[in-house]
């Protein structure tokens, strides 16, 4: 969905009111980031970012205000505004100059006010427009929220990710999206995935058919996002590979360029992957509190060896 200047009318939480400029409602927002026009009021326009939204505030309304020669402040403007900018926001509950509301009129500009501080409404266009511009992948797994850490369950089809996301439902936990996650990077370093639009919580389950994980465990059972802490692989058993047993090394797998803690799990005839996957969930928020089980197991068989080269070099 393209954002334009009328969707950040609808959003509450920016508190915005149009002023001037409503037959340019339809132009696209196409960046996140503002720009405080205070180099271009005085005629500069070699790094004028025009695709940014451009917020007028109290020191660029008084410069508007107090310049001497109306003709050049009126001329800046135009060159300003004529740049096919998304719109013009006037923070502080200013009301704006009478020559940014002529110019905004004639070339179809939207002015926007807003009562919030520029820093306040930074904030909060950021948290707006953050999510529509990140970037995005979709990957093939399942997404659930295991005592509140999001763990991305992957691996080839038919290995058995659906239905340990059925056991792990069973035992009270979330449903995020099965088959499809759509994956979105925030602030740069936050994973947050959630379903795909088309059948959100539903899920395919081989002998079952699809299922709608919603009507038959409740609106409890499922969530609309997670962040993503953790990912583990899903993998068919071969008696050829050595898998890891001590948990000492720890790897990581990259998404959207954001390394997240990464583990590999084979799967064979017995094996509780429920039991197996909540485990693993239990042990990463372990290492986010500090405690790395496998490094202090570790530590104290090198002190107990350690000691025990003491006792025999005292005999």
């Amino acid at each position: 969905m393209t954002t334009t200047v009328a969707t950040l009318l609808e959003d509450p939480a920016l508190a915005l009111r149009l002023v001037a400029g409503e037959a340019g409602l339809d132009r696209p927002v196409r960046s996140p980031q503002l720009n405080r026009p205070g180099l271009e009021l005085t005629g500069y326009f070699d790094a004028f970012r025009a695709e940014r939204i451009q917020v007028l505030g109290n020191g660029e309304i008084s410069y508007i205000l107090g310049h001497p020669d109306r003709r050049v402040i009126e001329g800046h403007l135009h060159r300003l505004l004529g740049a096919d900018v998304p719109c013009i926001i006037v923070t502080n509950a200013r009301q704006p100059p009478p020559s940014v509301l002529e110019c905004a009129q004639t070339l179809g500009v939207p002015i926007l006010s807003c009562p919030y501080t520029t820093t306040k409404l930074h904030k909060r266009l950021w948290e707006h427009l953050d999510a529509e511009f990140a970037p995005e992948i979709t990957l093939h797994g399942v997404l659930m929220d295991i005592h509140d850490i999001g763990v991305l369950l992957l691996g080839d089809s038919a290995v058995g990710k659906s239905e340990c996301a059925l056991e792990l439902l069973r035992r009270g936990f979330h449903l995020v999206a099965d088959d499809m996650v759509t994956v979105k990077c925030l602030g740069e370093s936050i994973l947050v995935g959630r379903a795909t639009e088309l059948l959100p919580y539903h899920m395919e389950a081989r002998g079952l058919g699809i299922i709608d994980v919603r009507m038959l465990y409740g609106v409890a059972a499922v969530l609309p996002e997670k962040r993503i802490t953790l990912a583990i692989t899903l993998v068919e058993w071969d008696a050829s590979v050595e898998y890891d047993r001590t948990g000492l090394a720890d790897a990581s797998l990259c998404i959207l360029d954001i390394e997240i803690p990464h583990l590999t799990i084979p799967v064979r005839p017995g094996r509780n992957l429920g039991t197996l996957v909540e485990a693993a969930a239990l042990n990463q928020k372990l290492k986010e509190l500090g405690i790395h089980t496998a490094r202090l197991m570790e530590e104290r068989i090198r002190e107990q060896m350690d000691e025990d080269q003491r006792r025999r070099a005292g005999r």
